[in-house]
């Protein structure tokens, strides 16, 4: 029997205008109204949630969001820390001399906003962020994040060859001990070691009281497979990557654009069996 359901936000969630359809509102209001525990798991940071958990209908009592990745848990109703697995300060560091070395458009998520070199046309204009709280870096030190909380440090690049590319190097001057994960076709995504959806999603189980057998996951992206293959069902959306589907239980006919998560809802959620 589901008893919690998590869905990523960007191209599962919302559709492209970063908007909730009004479709996936109504199936998460039907499925909390069954007794169904909702909450969102995801990459933005924080700041960048926006209005979405508030389209989305799950901003309630005993509710939680996922950001970063894993990294932080909040609260949903008044956005608490319930849980953080920081990126270690010396990891943030090096990465960024090497971002900052080769010219690479770069970010690092902190608490309360993010820090970024090399920002390209589109983040300067905020037309992609919506004025979400950046601030260029204009030296070749962050020490001054030092004793910052980080969540996650990523690079920003369409070309997801070189991206991967990259991973190398990173993975080297890391001691192999981070989590990369790559998401919306653009981004490679640093985090602590053994810091990912499916852990954050095991932690707010265990505060329910919830079997991970009884929960239901939707996502798109290499950033969801760990959480979709953790699932009691796992569900890639029509949109998803081929890797996604692939080890995903099902795959709707619906994109994001169409209402996959209420798809995946009405599939899934009330089936007691």
């Amino acid at each position: 029997m589901i008893e919690l359901i998590t869905s990523d936000i960007d191209e599962t969630l919302v559709d492209d205008t970063k908007n909730v359809p009004q479709i996936n509102t109504k199936a998460i209001a039907k499925a909390e109204n069954a007794g169904k525990k909702v909450i969102l798991a995801t990459g933005r940071g924080p700041y960048e949630l926006n209005e979405i958990p508030e389209q989305a209908g799950v901003i309630r009592d005993n509710r939680y969001i996922i950001c970063c990745n894993g990294a932080i848990t909040l609260k949903a109703i008044d956005r608490e820390i319930v849980d953080s697995m920081p990126l270690e300060f010396k990891y943030a560091k090096r990465v960024f001399e090497y971002a900052y070395k080769n010219k690479l458009q770069f970010f690092i998520y902190t608490l309360d906003c993010k820090y970024a070199i090399n920002l390209d046309r589109i983040e300067k204009s905020n037309e992609y962020t919506n004025d979400t709280r950046i601030k260029e870096i204009t030296s070749d030190n962050i020490d001054f994040l030092k004793d910052e909380l980080i969540l996650k440090v990523l690079f920003k690049n369409k070309d997801m060859d070189f991206l991967h590319s990259l991973e190398v190097d990173v993975a080297a001057i890391t001691n192999y001990d981070c989590e990369i994960a790559y998401s919306s076709d653009m981004y490679m995504e640093i985090n602590a070691k053994n810091v990912n959806k499916a852990t954050a999603l095991k932690k707010v189980c265990d505060t329910y009281g919830i079997d991970m057998a009884n929960t239901l996951v939707i996502g798109d992206n290499y950033n969801d497979v760990a959480m979709i293959e953790a699932a009691g069902i796992g569900v890639a959306v029509a949109n998803a990557h081929l890797q996604v589907k692939e080890v995903a239980d099902f795959v709707t006919t619906a994109t994001n654009n169409e209402g996959a998560v209420a798809e995946a809802i009405e599939t899934y959620a009330f089936n007691d069996k």
